[in-house]
């Protein structure tokens, strides 16, 4: 790969299986390179092209069958997966995964033993870490908390807006605002990772 692109970035799956992994790529090739240089790899296959360079944007989009044993690991182990986002370039190979503590384990001791990666970190999320790093304020966690133990987040949901109000003692637009802040705060996190470690690992590559 390296051989032929300058930068590759996940941007996610076509198909995933037991049997096989089909990935959406964007890639910038190396001058004279095309994704077809790849040839016969044993680790890739392209599958198909989906857009060719142009005046304004530089890179292939592809389909690349991801033939690597910690890939077809990693599908077999379950409740894991790539974040689209996760790239190659010439820093290296930056992988992304999202999943359970245990599933994280296993991939990650594998890509130990398979790739001797020169870093590996990871990041949970519970609800003191919400509240240690700032993501939520105190009173956004209280909110939530109280909204999720009245069945706010329940299909279909057990308290109206107005009575979780009334039960918090707030507003009915104050309280809709801190949830609606609380849940973007969360998704973000869950998307983009923790912005402290991320900065971290800026500052110490």
């Amino acid at each position: 790969m390296d051989q032929v692109f300058e930068k590759c970035v996940f941007l996610g799956y076509l198909e995933r299986s037991s049997t096989i992994v089909l990935a959406i790529i964007r890639g910038v090739c190396k001058p004279g390179k095309t994704p077809f240089d790849i040839g016969e790899h044993d680790h890739y296959e392209i599958k198909e092209i989906l857009t060719e360079p142009s005046e304004n944007d530089p890179a292939w989009m592809f389909v690349l069958n991801i033939k690597h044993p910690l890939t077809l690991l990693a599908v077999k182990i379950g409740k894991l997966t790539v974040k689209p986002g996760s790239c190659f370039n010439d820093e290296g190979m930056f992988y992304i995964l999202r999943g359970s503590p245990l599933s994280i384990k296993v991939i990650t001791t594998a890509a130990r033993m398979m790739l001797k990666p020169d870093r590996i970190s990871a990041t949970s999320i519970s609800q003191t870490d919400l509240r240690g790093n700032q993501i939520l304020s105190d009173k956004r966690m209280d909110v939530l908390r109280i909204a999720y133990s009245e069945g706010w987040y329940n299909t279909p949901r057990d308290i109206s807006l107005g009575d979780l109000a009334t039960k918090i003692g707030l507003g009915r637009s104050t309280v809709s605002e801190h949830l609606i802040k609380s849940e973007a705060k969360i998704i973000q996190y869950f998307l983009e990772g923790d912005p402290e470690l991320i900065a971290e690992d800026k500052d110490g590559k």
